[in-house]
């Protein structure tokens, strides 16, 4: 049981008005980092605390949420790829190089993974065939090369970007306590960064695949296609658009608490103190902090001042040791369709 979610409403109810038809009609065009004191200060999410640089729209609409209430929601839309995020390595090019990492489930050595010879060996041990004879890795980058390869071949999985691809998060204004909290699911949508990078839970498995697509087969798997997420935690969806199944700022701490020393996150600084990564679906921020509270609750939350929120606010904070990083439920009630990307 989460022994301290009660508590939320009262500890940061100052940060967490509703906005009035006037500061909706305020908000219209406001994305440019001017923002006045009383949108920081009446707004959790200020567009002010966002990438300018890939934000395209910011404004309070009416939606449905998942309880099936109508609220005031922030409609928040990016760019995808931002410029300000160096993405990669993913994929090795043969069996001698090092890229990034993966969740391995398969029967040899499971769990985090660096591409490298050794999981290459155990995937090859395990019966699929990712390796050629000359030490080649059989790479899918989605861009069709691998349609005349044989239907035997076991690939990593390493996608093109597409920057014309714009994502909308539909988030509440004011967080609502959910009944019960929300397991997050594999590949499920746990939030967006400040960049605007959409932030998900587990990534697939390698050999089982998304648990949420399970058709309850039991027919023998003899192909996988594995994900690989780069040293910072994050790959590109196969319609073009990078995500993280980590929060970044930490990972190196992360890396370092799973014996991982083969890689490490150069792409995203690495928080010595603490630093606000992005805002959960339903409404809270998420935080990486250099040296983890020891009071969070199941979900990882606790109630605290940041720089952002001086008088103190309900938000998560990202594991400095297990992976992946990001919270395992959230405690609030997110919009329905809170996440499109076209």
């Amino acid at each position: 049981m989460l022994k301290k979610m009660f508590l939320i409403p009262v500890l940061s109810l100052g940060l967490m008005m509703s906005c009035d038809s006037d500061d909706s009609e305020s908000t219209d065009d406001d994305t440019t980092s001017d923002d006045t004191t009383s949108d920081t200060t009446d707004y959790i999410i200020s567009s002010s605390l966002l990438n300018s640089e890939s934000l395209i729209s910011y404004e309070i609409v009416s939606a449905e949420l998942e309880n099936g209430t109508t609220a005031e929601c922030y409609q928040i839309v990016f760019s995808s790829n931002p410029d300000n995020i160096e993405k990669g390595p993913f994929c090795p090019e043969t069996d001698e190089d090092t890229a990034g990492m993966s969740f391995y489930d398969g029967e040899t050595n499971p769990g985090l993974r660096v591409w490298e010879k050794a999981l290459l060996d155990d995937i090859e041990n395990d019966g699929y065939d990712i390796v050629d004879d000359d030490g080649t890795v059989h790479v899918d980058d989605f861009s069709g090369s691998t349609s005349s390869d044989p239907d035997t071949y076991s690939y990593c999985l390493d996608g093109l970007d597409d920057d014309t691809i714009e994502i909308t998060y539909l988030i509440p204004v004011t967080p609502i306590l959910a009944d019960e909290v929300n397991e997050i699911e594999e590949i499920e949508l746990v939030g967006m960064s400040v960049d605007g990078i959409p932030i998900n839970g587990d990534p697939p498995s390698a050999i089982n695949g998304p648990a949420m697509f399970d058709n309850g087969s039991t027919e023998t798997i003899t192909v996988v296609n594995i994900p690989s997420l780069d040293p910072c935690g994050g790959h590109n969806d196969p319609a073009g658009y990078y995500h993280w199944h980590m929060i970044p700022e930490v990972v190196n701490q992360v890396l370092e608490a799973n014996a991982i020393d083969q890689i490490e996150c150069t792409n995203v600084t690495q928080t010595t103190d603490k630093v606000l990564s992005g805002f959960a679906k339903d409404g809270y921020p998420i935080y990486a902090y250099a040296t983890e509270p020891d009071d969070l609750d199941d979900c990882g939350g606790t109630t605290g001042v940041t720089d952002e929120y001086p008088d103190g606010i309900y938000h998560y904070i990202a594991s400095t040791t297990v992976a992946p990083n990001t919270p395992p439920c959230l405690v609030g009630v997110a919009a329905r369709n809170a996440y499109v990307a076209n």
